[in-house]
């Protein structure tokens, strides 16, 4: 049987949401050889468009070849099981199978801009009731949708994310004093407040705060000034590497991620891989997925985060044989291959 995939994630940046379509699709591929994935002509990562053997095509890109182009192409060849990784789907088309990664978007629409809030707003909820089966990346988000758009538990599955190649588990020992936080700037990662934690605690003299992630024009903007992280031990960083990223994590004492709403928290599993230490903020999403291997903090209480990470510098790093379990439960192809099953058998 052949399976659809919707590539547009191809033409986009890769965050969070496109790393899980692109590793998600690699496994597809390996587990399904026959499925097919589809890409307007807009390729941002053609070595990844390659590897999967996209066909591009369309006269458009973005929303208008996903809500035009796909759907068309999809009637052409017999409406077949269309995977879409990245949140968005064709509105008017019957068999769409779609992952949403959270629903940050309607509990928290002051984070993004206006036009972004409205479209997912009106789009997503009539996704997903036409969805012939949803996926998220945590039970946490499941049980949100559940209870937001009243989707029957029975179709919801939650295909976790994982590591992709360049960030399988190191066990280098040599760590250097940083505190690493990755993810773009925008305000529901906070780094406002963990910019405020650590410049208030007694590890701005003794390490270095690195924070990775491009500013998006999408996203609220955060209103950090630079020069204050410049006049304080701590660094912005862009544009880096799959390999430079991979280097950092590896070289990185502490990742921490202080985030007012999450998914799923990809850096934070990457961290974890690393043998870093972990910090994440008390929500029910981080309980559920690192409860048994983080250190919590209250998310906007300065003085807690700062307290948590004078703790954590001086704690023993967590036991090795918990973070492989994890590593574990929470991978690609494990998703994939429940999205497969999903896709083969679901009418």
């Amino acid at each position: 049987m052949t399976i659809y995939v919707n590539a547009r994630f191809l033409s986009q940046p890769i965050t969070g949401v496109q790393r899980y379509g692109i590793e998600c699709s690699r496994k597809i591929k390996k587990l399904h050889p026959e499925s097919v994935f589809l890409a307007p002509r807009n390729i941002h990562n053609t070595a990844i468009a390659k590897e999967l053997n996209a066909i591009c095509f369309g006269n458009n890109t973005g929303h208008l070849w996903e809500q035009k182009d796909l759907p068309a192409y999809m009637k052409k060849m017999g409406h077949g099981p269309l995977f879409n990784p990245c949140n968005t789907a064709p509105l008017f088309y019957s068999n769409n199978f779609v992952t949403l990664h959270d629903l940050a978007f309607r509990l928290h629409p002051e984070w993004n801009s206006r036009a972004f809030s409205t479209w997912y707003n009106f789009m997503i909820p009539r996704v997903i009731k036409r969805a012939k089966h949803v996926f998220t990346v945590s039970k946490t988000v499941a049980t949100e949708i559940s209870e937001h758009y009243h989707i029957n538990n029975n179709n919801i599955s939650v295909t976790y994310n994982g590591l992709s190649g360049i960030m399988q588990p190191t066990h280098s020992a040599a760590k250097e004093p940083i505190v690493l936080a990755v993810g773009s700037f925008n305000l529901r990662k906070n780094h406002e407040s963990l910019i405020r934690a650590f410049i208030s605690s007694p590890l701005k003299t003794t390490h270095k705060l690195c924070i990775v992630g491009d500013k998006n024009k999408v996203f609220a903007e955060t209103g950090i000034n630079e020069q204050t992280l410049l006049d304080n031990n701590i660094t912005l960083l862009r544009q880096l590497s799959e390999q430079e990223l991979a280097d950092l994590y590896s070289r990185a004492e502490i990742v921490a991620s202080v985030s007012a709403y999450e998914g799923f928290g990809i850096p934070i599993l990457e961290g974890a891989a690393n043998n870093c230490k972990l910090l994440c903020s008390d929500i029910p999403v981080y309980r559920e997925l690192y409860g048994s291997v983080a250190q919590f903090c209250k998310p906007y209480d300065i003085a807690d985060i700062s307290r948590a990470l004078t703790t954590l510098v001086a704690t023993p790093a967590r036991d090795r044989a918990a973070i492989d379990n994890l590593l574990m439960i929470y991978n690609y192809e494990n998703s994939a291959a429940t999205i497969i099953g999903k896709m083969t058998t679901v009418r």
